[in-house]
């Protein structure tokens, strides 16, 4: 019986053993929940142009040219006195500045730039100096931009001494590199015409072309400028005396602007910028087809080709009052070959120094 017991125990075991490893585990399915995201939808709006601009006011007093009144001049009489010699006629006065500029359109803007001239010396005419007159010059500008590359330019000016002109520009972007060594060409065909303060018979007529351009140069150093390439038609009353017994009414004159820019950064805050400027330059260098002779004295009086070649130094502040309002100031003085410009025989650079404060409000 015993044995009869084990036996049969022995087959429960292995019966259960085999049932056990028959057993397959069902997998166990998680439920994924699925989160659908909306993505938000962003729609673009383009802001409505809005016309903007600013307005500026600057005035800025010139001293003595350096040696001016250093020489005796005796008069047919034989009396003396100290003359202006250096810079004649623009020592010791002074220049306020109205300028403005606004954004009409998209395509168009409208700009502005009054200057008036006053004389500082005590006791003297103020509208008068060594034979200078002191005035006002204006001028106006109106840009219509047809695309990316030509934009038309009307130009009106009213001179200080009330002399007026007109000129018409197209101006066409020819190339565009920021940054480079070469930044910008601009080349502008003109049409001008200027006459005389009475509006008589007095006038020149003009057609252009100007090539404008800009680069950088290394060590922060950056320059621009314009060769005005320009045909000039005279009216019969103001032919040139190209020489002793002979005039012309037609000339071609090359004019070069050429400018180099330095700023040096001397002290900056958040509101305050305080700098070192120089600018320098041809201003400019002229190349014109005839000498210029006197009518009265049939004498040489220029020669073909001129230049004035200047550096001008100074040191400014500029505070920023608001986020749409600026202060500046500074002082400085401007080396310039003033009165003898004739290509041969140029010399007698001499210092002027000068004073200016202004302010700038954008809209």
């Amino acid at each position: 019986m015993k044995k009869l017991a084990l036996l049969l125990g022995s087959l429960l075991v292995v019966g259960a053993t085999v049932s056990a490893k028959e057993v397959v585990v069902a997998p166990v399915e998680v439920s994924k929940e699925v989160v659908a995201v909306a993505e938000p939808v962003v729609e673009i709006v383009e802001e409505a142009f809005r016309p903007s601009g600013f307005i500026g006011l600057e005035y800025r007093a010139y001293g003595n040219t350096e040696g001016h009144g250093d020489k005796i001049v005796r008069n047919t009489l034989g009396s003396s006195s100290n003359q202006d010699e250096w810079n004649r006629g623009a020592n010791n006065r002074a220049r306020l500045q109205t300028s403005f500029g606004i954004q009409m359109t998209e395509n168009s803007k409208l700009e502005g730039r009054v200057r008036d001239y006053t004389n500082l010396d005590s006791g003297d005419d103020s509208s008068t100096k060594e034979g200078k007159a002191y005035g006002t010059e204006t001028r106006l500008r109106y840009s219509y931009k047809h695309n990316d590359i030509l934009t038309s330019r009307l130009q009106y000016r009213d001179e200080e001494n009330d002399s007026q002109n007109f000129e018409y520009m197209l101006r066409y972007t020819a190339y565009q590199n920021k940054g480079g060594l070469l930044s910008k060409v601009v080349l502008g065909p003109s049409l001008y015409h200027s006459m005389a303060a009475d509006n008589g018979g007095d006038y020149l007529n003009t057609i252009g072309l100007d090539i404008e351009y800009a680069g950088n140069l290394p060590l922060g150093f950056t320059y621009d400028g314009t060769l005005y390439l320009d045909q000039n038609f005279y009216n019969k009353s103001d032919k040139i005396q190209k020489g002793a017994n002979s005039t012309t009414d037609k000339e071609f004159v090359a004019t070069l602007e050429m400018y180099l820019y330095r700023t040096f950064g001397l002290y900056s805050t958040d509101n305050y910028n305080l700098d070192f400027n120089f600018v320098g330059g041809y201003d400019p260098y002229t190349f014109s087809q005839y000498a210029r002779y006197d009518k009265d004295t049939l004498k040489k009086k220029t020669d073909k080709n001129t230049y004035s070649l200047y550096t001008a130094l100074d040191v400014s502040i500029e505070y920023q009052l608001t986020p749409a309002v600026s202060l500046n100031g500074g002082v400085g003085a401007e080396y310039r070959n003033w009165d003898n410009t004739n290509e041969s025989t140029a010399n007698k650079w001499r210092w002027q120094p000068y004073a200016f404060a202004g302010m700038k409000v954008k809209f």
